[in-house]
Formats: C-alpha cells, sequence, structure tokens
C-alpha cells in the first residue's frame, strides 16, 4: 500500500505552474492562434464576405444566382476561396457600378 502525502500549495503557486504549460504548449503548437483566410481553401459565409468585402447577404444573392457554389460539410456551408474570388471578380472591377439596360419603346 502507498502512503498519502498531503501538502499544501497556495493557489498563486498553482496558477503561476499552469500558465507555464499552457504558454510553454502554446508556443510549442504549430498551429496559428490567428486564423486567416489567406491559404485556406474552405471558407465560412462569414470568411467569404470578408474576403472580398461584401455584406453577408451578398454572398446568399450569388449562391441564389447561381454565380456561386456553396458546399456542405459535415452540416455546414463553406466557400471554396478561389470560387469566391472568381464570383466577384468582375464586381470587384468594376466598383459598384451597375449595368443599366434601356427598353426600347414600342413603334
Amino acid at each position: 500500500m502507498q502512503d498519502i502525502v498531503l501538502i499544501s500549495i497556495p493557489e498563486s503557486t498553482i496558477r503561476n505552474i499552469v500558465e507555464q504549460a499552457v504558454r510553454k504548449a502554446l508556443s510549442e503548437s504549430p498551429c496559428d492562434p490567428t486564423p486567416s483566410t489567406e491559404g485556406k481553401q474552405l471558407l465560412t459565409r462569414k470568411e467569404a464576405a470578408k474576403l472580398v468585402g461584401v455584406c453577408l447577404a451578398t454572398i446568399d444573392n450569388k449562391v441564389k444566382s447561381g454565380v456561386l457554389k456553396k458546399y456542405r460539410t459535415g452540416g455546414v456551408v463553406r466557400f471554396l476561396h478561389q470560387e469566391v474570388l472568381n464570383a466577384f471578380s468582375q464586381s470587384l472591377f468594376d466598383n459598384g457600378k451597375r449595368v443599366v439596360t434601356t427598353r426600347s419603346k414600342k413603334p
């Protein structure tokens, strides 16, 4: 049978030990704690909208009009980075100008 030894350690000491362990683990982690869309293949709606500088409704409108395809992975919607850029490339160069067509009057 093993002897159990109880010792009293101040809370601040335990807190320091845990903080140091977490900092060490984070510094050794290959993950970047600040996610960006650069180099990322699949984007959320919010990331896609931010990438091209539009609101979420504009992303939805592009999907409804068939210009942008959405992908479902595990029940969530994602967009391909390059497809988002392609869908908005013409809009980005037009600077938001709308093409207005006029109806010709019947004789």
